[in-house]
């Protein structure tokens, strides 16, 4: 790809207008506080440390304040020494430097950060957590179904898996919009679906929910992202390290030109190295599908997730960053 080629990767990686309208809004903090809070804070406990912390966090930076605040990272009088951010939109990039100080980031895509093996990504490394809240689908229409996205989250967990470092958080955040997802790879996660569907322990499980594969992704498409994202991470993993599903979650979002659709969020806990390889058949792996071939497990946030701590949270971290722009400009 030329740096002067239009790519739908910058919809995935860059903080845009639209994705700010609502960065500091209540639903996208609820999602933060009951989603990535409770799993932070059961890490931390058991490290019994300030966690290492790599995220993509537009402009405001918003989410490394947050954990600032609740005690799960570290800051020091000039930045943050355990944490590494990057992004690609010159802007955005420019406005959290100015904030956080002497954080190590960069100004580049997340895929290219991993696959291209830039330090300022693996100088840092192992990390506890890792923050992937992209603003576009992962699926881009000018990139192969297994995107650069999920090859980079496969050489994480390899890395991962090479050290032995566990456990270890990944959350994912994308959109969920038929739209902007590449055809073939919907038709490769449609047969990936397809394909379970012949395994004996699933059919059963899989019917219940999803009785025709093509007419529930007509209907329920962002129900099909939940189902189908997790099941590449579970395929990611399985020969190497066990995996737990800790959260699935939709909130709505609209925008001016495409109307409504659905931002998804994921909590993926990596929790140890497989002494073996196994099949694709092992009991994690069918545990985990079962879990996922489930719609009664996904959260939905709306306003009536939206609690007084939570309120009040978003209040504090707002005016803390607006504090810290003040005395930085």
């Amino acid at each position: 790809m030329t740096n002067g080629q239009k790519s739908d990767l910058k919809k995935v990686n860059e903080k845009t207008i639209d994705a700010y309208f609502e960065f500091g809004g209540l639903i996208k903090h609820a999602a933060r506080y009951l989603l990535w809070l409770p799993e932070a804070r059961a890490l931390k406990q058991a490290e019994r440390r300030y966690l290492r912390y790599f995220t993509l966090p537009g402009n405001w930076a918003w989410d490394i304040f947050f954990l600032e605040k609740e005690g799960i990272i570290q800051k020091v009088a000039r930045g943050f020494p355990e944490v590494r951010f990057c992004d690609y939109n010159p802007k955005s990039y420019s406005d959290a430097t100015r904030l956080l100080g002497n954080t190590i980031g960069k100004k580049e895509y997340f895929e290219r950060l991993v696959l291209g093996d830039q330090k300022e990504l693996w100088d840092g490394f192992p990390y506890d957590i890792y923050n992937l809240d992209f603003c576009g689908t992962c699926f881009p229409n000018d990139q192969p179904p297994f995107s650069e996205t999920f090859q980079a989250i496969e050489k994480i967990i390899e890395r991962h898996v090479e050290g032995n470092h566990f456990p270890f958080v990944i959350f994912l955040t994308m959109k969920a919009f038929d739209g902007e997802t590449n055809p073939q790879a919907k038709s490769e996660l449609i047969q990936n679906i397809e394909t379970n569907r012949t395994n004996a322990k699933l059919t059963q499980q899989i019917a219940a929910v999803i009785p025709d594969t093509q007419e529930f992704v007509t209907h329920n498409f962002t129900d099909f992202i939940l189902i189908s994202v997790p099941k590449i991470i579970c395929h990611l993993a399985e020969k190497h390290c066990y995996l737990d599903i800790r959260s699935r979650a939709k909130y709505l979002r609209t925008n001016e030109e495409i109307g409504n659709y659905f931002i998804v969020k994921f909590v993926f806990n990596f929790t140890r190295r497989r002494q073996t390889t196994l099949s694709i058949k092992n009991k994690d792996y069918l545990r985990n599908v079962l879990e996922i071939m489930r719609l009664d497990n996904i959260i939905t946030i709306d306003h009536s997730s939206i609690t007084e701590k939570i309120r009040q949270s978003s209040v504090e971290i707002k005016q803390y960053i607006q504090r810290l722009d003040r005395n930085s400009n």
